[in-house]
């Protein structure tokens, strides 16, 4: 399997995109289970209403969508889009499409499509105590429908899956995206250039690896660094620091240190009363003041 996941054209570079056996082969080298989407569903044409019912009419087969057979089961299984608003506190919006079992028996609280007097709609099948029939809607602008003996009342199968679909991100707001990114870069780098002058400044402060929690706390609650503690570290082992710096961070001391202190989770003003040594406040105040 290919490793590169970048490649190169005349000017730029390019994300590289795995063959399907490629893509499998990864997948089994991670362990991350998958099922090959073999087996065709039909996506109808009709739409059912999430709102007041449809004609349904006779469904006509627009397209088919590849799923495993584990998920399609032993009924048949049909894709149809939903429309209206009736369902949205089920997380059902216009344009999803509901994979749905043909000719399951529902239970109550499953999802159906129903067809009530030649009308289709999805809603809620539900038997109250009183062992009336219902179909509830997902939205409380709705009522709920009463099904009584003189409708003509049939369950076309059971909704198993909503298929949400993938909208395109729009170019301004990956911009934003990008923006947001490459300036917050531009300010941590910032930060580590003053923390590496403060570090070399107090080098003889630095009592162990352990001191560089110290350091992290200080860049987090007083320069702003939202990066996490193992990028921290990972930056800190790159500082350029005299040879004689005696306490350099090291892989997993930040991370160590904070574990077996609450303390530093909390903001560094309040270290002192939770119980923070000596030298921890002198290498903190130190750093502060150089820092602010």
């Amino acid at each position: 399997m290919k490793t590169n996941v970048l490649r190169k054209t005349e000017n730029t570079w390019e994300p590289s995109v795995m063959s399907a056996e490629e893509a499998m082969e990864w997948l089994d080298g991670k362990g991350i289970s998958y099922e090959l989407c073999d087996t065709p569903v039909p996506v109808t044409g009709n739409r059912v209403n999430c709102g007041k019912p449809l004609d349904s009419g006779e469904q006509t087969i627009d397209d088919y969508y590849y799923l495993p057979k584990s998920v399609v089961g032993l009924h048949p299984l049909l894709e149809i889009p939903a429309q209206g608003n009736s369902m949205t506190e089920g997380d059902i919006e216009e344009g999803d499409l509901l994979q749905t079992e043909i000719g399951a028996t529902p239970s109550d609280g499953d999802t159906v499509i129903a067809d009530v007097n030649r009308e289709h709609t999805a809603k809620v099948i539900f038997t109250d105590n009183k062992n009336r029939h219902w179909l509830i809607p997902r939205n409380r602008d709705y009522d709920a429908i009463e099904l009584t003996e003189d409708m003509e009342v049939r369950i076309t199968g059971v909704v198993r899956n909503i298929v949400k679909k993938s909208v395109r991100c729009p170019y301004g707001e990956c911009m934003a995206a990008v923006n947001r990114t490459l300036a917050k870069r531009q300010q941590q780098g910032d930060v580590f250039q003053r923390l590496t002058k403060a570090v070399k400044e107090g080098n003889l402060l630095f009592w162990a690896s352990s001191s560089w929690a110290v350091v992290y706390c200080v860049a987090r609650d007083c320069c702003g660094y939202e990066g996490s503690m193992k990028e921290f570290e990972q930056k800190a082992m790159t500082m350029t620091l005299p040879t004689t710096f005696e306490h350099v961070c090291t892989r997993g001391a930040v991370q160590r240190t904070i574990s077996n202190h609450p303390y530093m989770r909390l903001h560094i003003d309040k270290w002192k009363e939770n119980g923070a040594s000596l030298r921890e406040i002198v290498l903190k105040e130190f750093l502060r003041k150089l820092l602010l």
